[in-house]
């Protein structure tokens, strides 16, 4: 029987409140409040700090007009936690954004150490190749020892594990890129805009 908790994703704090337009609900000025979630043991119901040390959470946007959650994509909540997109912001690109959204960018990545399977895999190929070095036989009687053997096969598994592995965990970290390229743009696009209107 397994003594690992199943984990489930439960929000765990309040990290910001504001007020701005509400793009879901015809523009009419609206609370909103920026949650934090993470996946958490099943048996906690309550919980005030993320339990994974070091874990990068995942954010939703709350409405105060419907109540309804919307979660915040990686690219839009890293740009927020770095400060280059305000918060007040945030609800008119993710409504911009939602028709053309996938569920893999939800999952943390921008910001978070890298990925424990692109970690380990590379881990495991590092070892096979420096325990390769050391026991490679010097000598020319054509045999090999099976430390060398078993090192040989560890880094065949780890170049496979690459392969499978490595493409898509770039790719998302790309897709995220170009997301990050989009927002920041529109918001040049639209500060002028608004800049204009206040002094109006």
């Amino acid at each position: 029987m397994s003594m690992r908790a199943k984990r489930v994703l439960r929000r765990v704090r309040t990290e910001a409140r504001f007020r701005a337009a509400d793009p879901w609900n015809a523009g009419a000025p609206s609370e909103f409040s920026i949650e934090a979630y993470d996946y958490v043991p099943e048996h906690i119901l309550e919980s005030t700090a993320l339990c994974r040390f070091g874990s990068t959470p995942i954010h939703a946007l709350r409405s105060g007009a419907d109540g309804i959650e919307r979660f915040l994509p990686d690219a839009l909540s890293h740009l927020w936690r770095v400060g280059k997109v305000s918060a007040e912001e945030l609800p008119g690109l993710l409504r911009e954004m939602e028709p053309d959204l996938a569920r893999t960018d939800f999952q943390p990545m921008l910001g978070a150490p890298t990925e424990q399977k692109v970690t380990a895999v590379l881990t495991l190929l590092l070892i096979a190749v420096v325990g390769l070095l050391l026991t490679w036989p010097r000598g020319g009687d054509g045999r090999l020892p099976w430390p060398a053997l078993l090192s040989g096969l560890a880094m065949a598994g780890g170049l496979l594990g690459t392969l499978l592995t490595l493409p898509p965990y770039l790719a998302r970290r790309r897709r995220r890129r170009r997301q990050m390229d989009w927002a920041l743009h529109r918001l040049e696009e639209e500060r002028p805009r608004l800049i204009a209107r206040r002094i109006a």
